[in-house]
């Protein structure tokens, strides 16, 4: 339940005051106390019969605190009539005072500013506190109520506790939106039952997730029902719609009898929320060989088969494990990447198949999962597979053939149900003929092949390093110079796509301005050279030197120094000349 800002429940309440006045009604004036009859109440209940149902059972779960609370718990319908209360024993007869009872009617039109009235009036939740009751009768009162609406979007009616000003607690009002949330959510459950449909996934998507945002989708993917938290996130007019923005939400087919999709369900997940992963949009290029790439990319993503990519340190490898796993059915599991030459060998396999509590010294108490079981149902990318240790290689290999695991410590398998895509630069063929892989493990993983190109060769480097500047800026405005291109096309890019990245925002930072010039453009392979450049002396420096050396050695014996440097006495003097060498 969203909170309101102190300013919005003000403009609310004043809003409600404002209607208030418009009936004619002032502060002082006496409370329209009037009951329904026995009749009419029992007509109303049938009327409310499936509200009433779902609202009691949550109630009958609050009982307990209800008892011992000082307050009060009231359901009325949309038109602001009582139709069940639920109380502490110690404030009934206040209640009964104050009309807290079925039959009464709370609506503004009949109590002024109270909040089921302004709750039902405004389909917003609200709380009112003491002086905020437009009626003084009413004043001696706190309360917090909160809207209920049905699966298709409409009032149903409202959820209000109430309590003296002296036994107000400030989570009353989180409480009251807990209890519409979940008598929502059954309502929804309760629908989808009469309609036939099986309803056991939706149990294990909602239950006890009263804030977890929910729809149901006809056969053609057009929202039938939404609850409030959906509401909010799509819109309040999105009944009726088709859900085009999927991102986010987890989708489950629900079959009938006759094993036909019938109706799906949606539930929004923080965890496919929080998993910001690439897509093959963000691989810009249009060189051959990277579309080629791209394209058989996309095909295996919508298989199950296990995926190598080969190619040097910086292509884009783990760009493309990510965007093959958003393209593929298991998009909304996770996608757990392993740095396979990062992980000692001695601690390979409760890392990648967890352990119990107490397994090993250092073990936390209630255990760790591993890696493997962390990607169940999605993808686990390995990367840098090549450099794995044969004893994780003969670790692994067992899980790819017999699909379970056994975390360290246990005598209990778990089955396991991940995608395989990995990733190296190294020649596995040289590998296996070295005997440092395992050629039974690189045909398990070798399932279709991938090569990425480096960037030396491929023809596109100048639109890539473009792509790289609008994504970086966000815009177009920073652009390179001439003689900064010619400079990025000569250079050989050891470091690939991942060292024009980092060569370009460096870049972005020194420019200062809208351009980029050569000066700004650091590459390392030339830095080293001319260091180099910077640390060999030249060769006139060497021969003076060495004249000097010789001289000192021959304490200036200009025959012995000549013998020494294997050149004329004649020569001798001239060099000391040109270099003017004297005698200190």
């Amino acid at each position: 339940m969203s909170s309101l800002t102190p300013l919005e429940e003000q403009q609310m309440i004043e809003r409600s005051w404002n209607r208030c006045y418009s009936l004619g009604f002032k502060p002082v004036d006496a409370v329209d106390d009037e009951l329904l009859s026995d009749q009419q109440v029992n007509e109303l209940l049938q009327e409310n019969y499936d509200l009433l149902y779902h609202v009691t059972a949550v109630f009958e779960k609050l009982a307990p605190f209800l008892r011992k609370s000082g307050q009060i718990a009231l359901l009325v319908d949309r038109h602001g009539f009582v139709l069940h209360a639920q109380s502490d024993p110690n404030f009934d007869r206040q209640a009964k005072e104050l009309h807290l009872r079925v039959g009464a009617n709370w609506h503004e039109q009949k109590k002024g500013t109270n909040a089921m009235g302004v709750a039902l009036q405004e389909e917003k939740p609200v709380r009112i506190h003491g002086e905020q009751h437009f009626f003084v009768q009413n004043r001696c009162l706190t309360c917090a109520a909160s809207p209920i609406f049905t699966p298709t979007g409409e009032l149903a009616g409202a959820i209000n506790m109430s309590a003296t000003r002296e036994q107000y607690h400030p989570f009353l009002f989180s409480l009251v939106g807990f209890i519409a949330e979940s008598v929502q959510n059954r309502l929804l459950l309760e629908q989808v039952k009469h309609e036939h449909l099986i309803t056991l996934k939706e149990l294990e998507h909602t239950s006890n997730r009263f804030h977890t945002p929910l729809l149901t989708l006809d056969s053609e993917n057009r929202i039938i029902r939404a609850n409030q938290a959906a509401r909010r996130i799509l819109g309040k007019d999105c009944v009726g719609k088709e859900l085009r923005e999927k991102k986010g939400f987890v989708i489950e087919s629900i079959l009938d009898n006759t094993s036909k999709i019938w109706r799906s369900v949606a539930v929004f997940t923080k965890e496919a929320k929080k998993q910001q992963l690439y897509t093959f949009d963000q691989i810009a290029g249009s060189c051959t060989s990277i579309q080629r790439a791209k394209e058989l990319a996309r095909k295996v993503a919508e298989t199950d088969l296990p995926v190598l990519l080969l190619g040097e340190t910086g292509t884009g490898k783990e760009l493309f494990a990510q965007s093959i796993h958003t393209a593929s059915p298991r998009a909304w599991h996770p996608f757990i990447a392993v740095n396979c030459s990062a992980i000692p060998e001695t601690i390979i396999e409760s890392e990648l198949f967890g352990y119990e509590g107490g397994a090993f010294t250092g073990a936390k108490a209630d255990g760790n999962i591993g890696k493997i079981e962390a990607a169940h149902q999605g993808t686990l990318f390995l990367d840098e597979i090549g450099d794995m240790s044969l004893r994780a290689q003969a670790a692994l290999l067992r899980v790819l053939q017999e699909k379970v695991i056994t975390p360290v410590g246990s005598v209990k398998s778990k089955p396991v149900d991940v995608r395989i895509i990995a990733a190296t630069n190294k020649n596995l063929q040289d590998e296996i003929k070295a005997n440092r892989f395992r050629s039974d493990l690189y045909y398990r993983l070798k399932g279709i092949s991938i090569t990425l190109p480096p960037l030396r060769q491929r023809s596109d480097v100048m639109e890539l390093a473009e792509h790289m500047l609008r994504t970086m800026s966000g815009s177009s405005a920073i652009t390179l110079s001439a003689e900064a291109k010619t400079k990025l096309r000569s250079y050989s890019w050891p470091g690939n796509v991942r060292e024009l990245s980092s060569v370009l925002n460096q870049a972005v930072f020194l420019a200062e301005g809208s351009q980029i010039g050569p000066e700004h453009l650091q590459l390392e392979c030339e830095e080293r050279e001319e260091e180099h450049q910077r640390t060999v002396p030249s060769l006139p420096a060497l021969e003076k030197e060495a004249i000097q050396q010789s001289l000192q050695m021959a304490r200036w014996n200009i025959s012995k120094a000549a013998r020494m440097l294997q050149i004329s006495r004649n020569t001798l003097y001239r060099k000391m000349q040109e270099y003017k060498i004297i005698q200190q």
